[in-house]
């Protein structure tokens, strides 16, 4: 529940992976949300989902109220907020009648596909739109770990920082916030190079046979003066046995690097510790299976405000997102990821696009986000 008691209402437009994970995550925590009802034009998927679940997607005996149209989603009885699965493309026209109607929206990544798409979005906020937009890796309670002892001073001033956890603008996201970058400008440098490489898991099984497979390595050098990024992804990384993620901070005072922090303390001398990851369900545990959460020298750098639901990390990051947008519509408080953010996140990945295809630094300049509006919404 919210602060004033309430469950939020949540509709979701759209039925496929997307949706469903945030199905799952919604019916994992009954005492916080309630699925109002799902909007989608797979009549299959309707039916499943009114008749008792979709099974094959984790989701069974858990139905929902589903329809073919938003009309008929709202019609049925208003929601508190909608989650919107759709690419961007098709994703704008369903913002534009959520918005008209004065539904607050939390709509798929990436927000728009172009800056023009992306610049009028903003003018939907600025015009008192309530939009948001689901970027949740920085959410993932390792990342969160990670960019908090970015934040936490432990390093002194970051300088720089290497992150290869997640794909175009979601890497980006978590690269900005590693150097602490808002809507700075930067000098953009970037390869994308072809490779060999043996294949990833599926979502639904390990790979059938060990062929390698084609893939490509992306590396974007984005220079913004004071601070330096780099941005480093495989399209075949995501549940890669063979590449891994890894997340670096530099500062004038220490560093991390992955779950390993190294820095000077206030008494001048090294200092060096590991991210613990706590979790409940190992040998002699009767609690569950959930994760507590991360800890540095004992301090906790991320709780999990949802135990003791048995919910993955990426579903933990996807539930802390629907519970700050349901927060911020309920209540009042802050934005959980504004569209003027989400949108720099994209600015910055197709400038780094751009300089990979032309082989030339691309130089990125202020765009009207930047001073945009924000939502501020309360129910």
């Amino acid at each position: 529940m919210n602060a004033q008691g309430r469950t939020a209402r949540v509709g979701i437009v759209g039925s496929g992976f997307r949706a469903r994970t945030v199905l799952r995550v919604l019916h994992a925590l009954p005492g916080r949300f309630e699925v109002a009802g799902v909007a989608t034009r797979n009549a299959a998927d309707r039916e499943a989902l009114s008749a008792g679940g979709l099974p094959a997607a984790g989701l069974p005996g858990l139905p929902a109220p589903a329809w073919a149209t938003v009309s008929e989603l709202l019609a049925a009885g208003r929601p508190d907020l909608v989650v919107l699965t759709l690419p961007a493309g098709p994703a704008q026209p369903v913002v534009r009648d959520l918005a008209a109607a004065g539904v607050p929206v939390l709509t798929e990544t990436p927000a728009a596909g172009t800056v023009e798409e992306l610049a009028t979005l903003q003018r939907l906020v600025d015009d008192g739109a309530c939009v948001h937009v689901a970027e949740q890796y920085h959410l993932e309670p390792l990342i969160g770990a990670q960019l908090a002892v970015a934040a936490s001073g432990r390093l002194g001033t970051v300088t720089d920082a290497h992150v290869a956890v997640a794909h175009d603008y979601h890497g980006i996201s978590v690269l900005r916030r590693a150097l602490g970058i808002g809507f700075d400008d930067a000098v953009i440098t970037a390869r994308r190079d072809a490779r060999r490489v043996l294949p990833s898991p599926s979502r639904a099984d390990d790979p059938e046979d060990r062929a390698l497979v084609d893939t490509v390595h992306a590396t974007a050098w984005l220079d913004f003066g004071d601070r330096l990024g780099t941005y480093e992804f495989d399209d075949v990384q995501y549940r890669s046995w063979v590449r891994s993620p890894t997340l670096l901070v530099r500062g004038e005072r220490g560093e991390l690097r992955d779950d390993v922090v190294r820095h000077v303390g206030p008494d001048g001398l090294p200092r060096h510790a590991t991210l613990e990851r706590v979790a409940a369900g190992g040998a002699g545990s009767h609690e569950g299976m959930f994760l507590r959460g991360y800890t540095l020298d004992g301090e906790w750098l991320y709780r999990n405000a949802f135990r003791p639901a048995r919910l993955p990390d990426d579903e933990l990051s996807i539930a802390r997102l629907v519970a700050a947008m349901a927060d911020h519509v309920l209540d009042g408080a802050p934005s959980p990821y504004s569209v003027a953010e989400a949108a720099q996140d994209q600015y910055l990945q197709l400038a780094v696009r751009r300089a990979a295809a032309s082989g030339e630094r691309v130089r990125t300049s202020p765009q009207p986000w930047a001073h945009g509006r924000v939502c501020r919404h309360a129910g």
